[in-house]
């Protein structure tokens, strides 16, 4: 069964769950308090305190994060049977005995087999074809579990900036069911972190924003398509990304700093908690972080006290760049 960080995601927090946690019941020093994520990615984090039962905030910009959240952090009854009979219709499929499709058309013999996207293209068809025989929640079931296996079996390195050069193979994609918990109440959003920012009113806020110059939407524009199913016919370049500019992050540019200072000052909350990493000297510039670290201090002084945790940590990376004695950054914020 697929767990929600069985993605391959670029910045995934997996691996530092136990760190946030304690830094966040420590600067609480209490039970039941609330939690924000307002760049959740995959929903690692936010999962963690939802399933522990933090009345808990989740949001990102792409789609394709924020349907999977109403999969795992939805309330809404299921019925688990049916979930079962149609994903062994979905795996039942011949790929051989469809017709070509909007997604073979686009991705097929580049970042699938042609039978692959075939039966990516058709299932995701169906799901939209037959959107009412579903309630909310197990709409994003399904999609989430074809979004997961989707990424699962492209012939990428871990992400979609290009496909490999290798002819993609057969795979004999198959979906998988999804490993769901119980979790506290979750509101989900899929908006800018600074327009909600001034709008919420959480005990702990936790804020992953984009280190760098690399879009997101870039990394995952294929599944961004997939979520969103418009059906875009304009592409850019070898790669087929699709027109974006409304979902790239101002984190990514010059101008990370002045955000990240109107977001901190607008936050209502008793806690700060910001992760960031030691990415200041790569050979790619395009690797290298946005905003220096003394910005980040600087910025939270303003609201209260802040101490820094530094973890030795090797994070997913899926290029060249070979990152020395790279750490990730905690920075706590107790509000004043």
């Amino acid at each position: 069964m697929l767990q929600i960080n069985n993605r391959r995601y670029i910045g995934s927090k997996t691996k530092l769950l136990t760190h946030i946690k304690n830094e966040a019941d420590n600067a609480m020093q209490q039970k039941n308090y609330s939690f924000a994520d307002l760049f959740a990615g995959t929903g690692v984090v936010a999962y963690e305190f939802a399933r522990n039962g933090h009345p808990t905030l989740v949001n990102d910009m792409l789609l394709s994060d924020v349907v999977p959240y109403k999969a795992w952090f939805g309330q809404e009854p299921i019925r688990e049977d049916f979930i079962i009979s149609q994903l062994n219709y979905f795996n039942n499929i011949n790929p051989t005995e469809i017709q070509q499709n909007y997604f073979s058309n686009v991705y097929g013999d580049k970042y699938f087999s042609i039978n692959d996207a075939k039966k990516i293209g058709f299932i995701r068809d169906y799901l939209q074809q037959n959107r009412s025989k579903y309630n909310e929640r197990e709409f994003c079931i399904l999609l989430t579990s074809l979004i997961y296996s989707t990424d699962k079996i492209a012939n990428t390195v871990g992400h979609f900036e290009h496909y490999l050069s290798k002819t993609p193979q057969d795979t004999h994609f198959q979906l998988q069911n999804l490993l769901l918990e119980h979790t506290a109440p979750t509101q989900i959003l899929n908006q800018d972190a600074n327009i909600i920012a001034p709008k919420i009113d959480y005990d702990v806020v936790y804020l992953d924003p984009p280190y760098n110059a690399r879009q997101y939407v870039n990394f995952y524009h294929v599944l961004e398509n997939l979520a969103r199913w418009q059906k875009p016919t304009e592409f850019e370049g070898k790669s087929m990304k699709f027109k974006r500019n409304n979902l790239k992050s101002g984190y990514s540019r010059a101008i990370a700093p002045k955000l990240f200072a109107n977001l901190v000052n607008n936050l209502h909350c008793k806690v700060i908690i910001v992760s960031y990493n030691n990415t200041y000297n790569a050979r790619s510039n395009a690797s290298n972080n946005k905003i220096q670290e003394q910005e980040i201090i600087d910025i939270l002084q303003l609201r209260g006290n802040v101490h820094r945790i530094a973890i030795d940590y090797k994070g997913f990376n899926a290029g060249k760049t070979d990152f020395k004695n790279h750490q990730e950054f905690l920075f706590v914020c107790k509000i004043k």
